[in-house]
């Protein structure tokens, strides 16, 4: 059942939309509901779940989470932000329909919601694919299948778990994007991965450029108007920030004035970004004439 429905949307997939005459909508303690052990997620944005709390204490839970019987209580199926949210806002009950699923069809019924509703990380979606390989013993042409995609697709996000863990890390924070880590992919050794990914980052390489320096090639200079040279106080200053935050950092200065850059490439990503920026680091914040 669960296989013909994959391709039709995550509606179809949970119903959430509606119940049959055989459901009910219950109202569970919060207490007895946990995450359930299938949750690709690894991390969830502080920012939009503060959002959502304030939703709830406004509105209260508009649609009821789907959980099945498990442990001393209720797994969460989907719905998971929901029930996170609901504690943020201090509710202790919330509204859920129970249904009874196999292992099988939670892994992929976890997996499907997320990839619709909040486009998971490329290594969190990669993971999720691998562990549903493993638990249907399948292979990626069959989870490519059940989640309606082509196997290309399923096959290049699993290459990414070939990456050392450092780089991994860079993927998942949004720091590289997808496109510059299968290029990486194309080098031989860890050393060299992570090499090369380490300069992405220092020097703001695009995916084109990478691709020529995997394959030996002297990158095309681009046909734009470069920008002014930077002074080497500039480049040092911009190398130390990348080194504290984590993710491009581009400083532009003229005469003394100008101004600093900071990438994000997620919710999550910005909540890590603003909580380094808070804390009181040694030398961190003290002014740098350019």
């Amino acid at each position: 059942m669960v296989e013909r429905k994959l391709g039709r949307g995550l509606d179809a997939l949970l119903g959430e939309a509606r119940t049959t005459d055989a459901e009910e909508v219950v109202r569970l303690p919060l207490e007895e509901v946990s995450s359930g052990p299938f949750q690709p997620r690894q991390g969830f944005a502080k920012s939009r779940l503060q959002e959502l709390a304030s939703s709830i204490r406004e509105n209260g839970v508009l649609q009821p989470i789907i959980v099945r019987p498990g442990g001393a209580g209720y797994e969460i199926v989907a719905g998971e932000r929901r029930a996170r949210a609901a504690r943020l806002a201090g509710l202790h009950e919330i509204p859920a329909i129970v249904r009874r699923y196999a292992d099988n069809e939670v892994l992929v019924l976890s997996l499907v919601e997320n990839v619709q509703r909040r486009d998971l990380n490329p290594i969190d979606k990669a993971l999720a694919y691998r562990r549903l390989v493993a638990q249907l013993e399948a292979t990626q042409d069959d989870v490519a299948k059940r989640l309606g995609l082509d196997r290309s697709s399923v096959a290049n996000m699993m290459r990414l778990l070939e990456l050392p863990a450092e780089i991994q890390e860079l993927v998942r924070s949004g720091a590289l994007a997808m496109g510059h880590a299968r290029a990486i992919l194309g080098l031989a050794g860890d050393g060299a991965r992570i090499d090369m990914a380490q300069r992405v980052i220092r020097e703001d390489l695009s995916v084109r450029v990478v691709e020529q320096l995997v394959r030996g090639g002297r990158p095309t200079p681009p046909r734009r108007r470069t920008s002014p040279r930077k002074s080497a106080q500039v480049m040092a200053l911009e190398d130390e920030l990348r080194g504290l935050l984590g993710t491009k950092v581009r400083v532009k200065d003229r005469r003394g004035k100008g101004r600093i850059e900071i990438d994000y490439y997620s919710a999550s990503e910005f909540d890590r970004i603003l909580d380094l920026l808070r804390r009181t680091e040694p030398g961190f914040g003290r002014p740098v004439r350019p």
